[in-house]
């Protein structure tokens, strides 16, 4: 049963970021920037990180995945890093096919079980990692298009359940220059933890130039 605590005056929080996307193109630098978050533990889904250097593991099925996410905090790291979601994705996607022996999602079991037990994976996995107490870092590839600009591969229905759990979300440029494109709050950026207080915000730097120049 729940017990209903008595109103209190509220006092609203900036808690840092917990969940955040990074995008940028292949070799944009975003396992780098990654790299400098508090004690992470790689994911390495396309082996970059584990190839660098870094601390990680390669997944090999759902499971895996849920076992570092379990595991991780216990060993000591405090931050996980998908690297990347789409690879994380194309993984989950070929688990489903292999156990159903079928060529596609569709073709994976009847009325459309395949794709329910692969949206389902993946979901549990972005929850999972969402009510641990690890700060996560998503990170996925983009290719440039003249029009657009920046356009993330990872299609939009698997974007939208990482960003409906993430606080910000980070753009990373072929000269390795990150700045933000949406954040949850208006934080001091300066108090941040790194890399976050490396990040750009380009609306408050043309905000203090023209203050400067005393417009």
């Amino acid at each position: 049963m729940i017990k209903v605590s008595k109103f209190q005056e509220i006092k609203l929080q900036k808690p840092d970021p917990q969940a955040i996307v990074v995008y940028g193109e292949p070799m944009a630098g975003k396992t780098t920037f990654a790299g400098k978050a508090n004690k992470p533990l790689f994911l390495s889904f396309d082996g970059n990180a584990d190839n660098a250097g870094y601390n990680a593991v390669r997944p090999k099925s759902f499971q895996d995945v849920m076992d570092v996410i379990e595991q991780a905090p216990e060993a000591g790291y405090k931050t996980v890093v998908i690297d990347t979601a789409e690879d994380m994705a194309n993984m989950l996607e070929l688990e489903v096919l292999e156990n159903h022996n079928a060529n596609s999602l569709k073709e994976a079991g009847d009325y459309g079980a395949g794709f329910g037990e692969f949206n389902k994976a993946f979901s549990n996995i972005i929850n999972a990692l969402t009510t641990s107490d690890l700060t996560v870092y998503y990170l996925l590839r983009a290719n440039m298009d003249d029009e657009e600009g920046l356009v993330i591969v990872l299609k939009p229905k698997l974007f939208n359940v990482i960003g409906g759990y993430s606080d910000a979300l980070i753009e990373i440029n072929n000269k390795h220059e990150a700045k933000w494109k949406k954040r949850r709050y208006e934080w001091d950026d300066s108090k941040l933890p790194a890399p976050l207080n490396t990040v750009v915000d380009k609306n408050k730097k043309s905000a203090q130039a023209l203050e400067s120049m005393g417009l």
